[in-house]
């Protein structure tokens, strides 16, 4: 039996979970500051812009 395989999908799900919890920590760290809102909301304004702008 070839077990590479197995071994290397464990990797990447370790790698996704690593990356899943880090973004977590980090969505709760910004949103302490209090800037979440204003950060989410010129992100969404600015793609609005690039979407009404490309004609899409």
């Amino acid at each position: 039996m070839d077990n590479r395989g197995q071994g290397a999908l464990e990797y990447l799900l370790l790698i996704g979970g690593a990356v899943l919890i880090a973004t977590i920590v980090l969505l709760i760290i910004i949103g302490s500051t209090g800037q979440t809102n204003t950060i989410i909301s010129d992100n969404l304004n600015t793609f609005k812009n690039q979407v009404v702008i490309n004609g899409a």
